[in-house]
């Protein structure tokens, strides 16, 4: 391969864009971009969270996400809500119990760990504590853009404002003496260690004994093989054809290398919110003629890329980086650039593109899912 040719070589992806970005306004903003790792996070007796929707990232539209962290014994009170929950445990270990319709208690009991995933359905009583050594934090998103867990049916909250009689009638108890340290009843609360191991936990609470779920409520995520994998790092999904239950949410989790990048695609029928573990993140959006926005993001940020939308994310950073991908549809599916490109004649692609038919054949339809970043030095030349 000639010299001259290897100029030409760049990510057949990235000229692509350039070339239909060359009339569109170049914005460096925010629409898709929460900053979220400068939001502090909300102390209560058991842990501690905040909140991402439109009311402080108005971009993403259609879903929005909760950061919890537990302390040991901390507990996120037993609630409900018409969104779908998705959630992604980043660090510890979190004991979860799920209430099914017509069961007549808990149907289902996990003690989910670092890299685990739960999908409660919408309306599915649940609640989530903190275990030894270290509590739990996870990240629970959902596929509405204005939830906001604090008002979500609880518990707690219904007691409270229950009439005394009311309530004696139905539970035998009339008065009650809650504790009012947290200015939510029932959110996040502080409760014993727990003590009990998860089987005498399930004995416990499955009492009468009860068959299993037909559908159950946890996956292993990050114990999965990759759905794609390359020199630039790999990605693995968690959706509705390994993880059936998930009927309305799905996800990924993505490593990237140094200068990895996950290839420019868009989604036909679902919105993608994101959240940077580690690392440094450069993200692009191409949401319509005229508009492309392009940011940086670091851990404890996030993004979105509404449905239809080019986007991409990049490694910029000198170590491996983790990214959380929530998706608001069940089935994951995508259109990677170099899928629709590679197929096309060059003639028919160079008069698209206002390019050269040479330029267009040098175009590489082969570069993966996830782009090595080995390209990063032709692009140098």
């Amino acid at each position: 391969m000639t010299p001259n040719r290897l100029l030409y070589l760049p990510s057949m992806a990235i000229t692509a864009l350039l070339l239909f970005l060359i009339k569109a306004l170049l914005v460096r903003g925010d629409t898709f971009t929460q900053h979220w790792s400068d939001d502090p996070q909300r102390k209560f007796s058991g842990g501690s969270f905040k909140y991402s929707n439109t009311k402080n990232f108005p971009g993403s539209h259609s879903m929005s996400a909760s950061l919890i962290k537990l302390d040991v014994g901390g507990i996120r009170g037993l609630h409900w809500h018409t969104e779908a929950e998705w959630a992604f445990v980043l660090s510890g270990v979190c004991r979860s119990a799920v209430m099914e319709e017509g069961k007549p208690h808990p149907a289902e009991t996990w003690d989910f760990r670092e890299g685990d995933v739960w999908y409660f359905r919408p309306n599915e009583g649940h609640m989530v504590q903190g275990l030894e050594p270290d509590g739990c934090t996870y990240l629970a998103g959902y596929n509405s853009g204005t939830f906001y867990d604090p008002a979500s049916p609880s518990m707690g909250a219904w007691m409270q404002l229950l009439p005394d009689d009311i309530r004696g009638q139905g539970l035998g108890v009339a008065a009650l003496h809650q504790n009012t340290t947290d200015r939510i009843p029932g959110f996040i609360v502080q409760g014993p260690k727990p003590r009990a191991s998860l089987d005498d936990f399930k004995a416990a609470v499955m009492n009468p004994p009860q068959p299993a779920v037909a559908l159950t409520h946890r996956y292993p995520l990050s114990q999965q093989a990759p759905k794609a994998e390359s020199g630039g790092g790999w990605v693995i999904v968690a959706d509705v054809t390994g993880f059936p239950i998930s009927a309305d949410m799905a996800g990924a989790l993505v490593r990237l290398e140094p200068g990895g990048m996950r290839q420019l695609h868009w989604h036909v029928n679902l919105d993608e919110w994101q959240y940077v573990i580690n690392g440094t993140i450069q993200a692009g959006v191409f949401n319509s003629t005229g508009h492309y926005e392009e940011s940086v993001l670091r851990a404890g940020d996030a993004g979105f890329a509404p449905v239809a939308s080019g986007h991409y994310f990049k490694n910029i950073g000198e170590t491996e980086s983790y990214v959380v991908l929530i998706f608001n549809a069940g089935r994951f599916t995508n259109v990677d650039l170099t899928a629709l490109v590679g197929n096309i004649p060059a003639e028919t692609l160079a008069a698209d593109l206002g390019i050269t038919e040479e330029v267009a054949r040098a175009m590489d339809p082969s570069i993966p899912t996830i782009c090595p970043p080995a390209f990063e030095s032709v692009k140098a030349a």
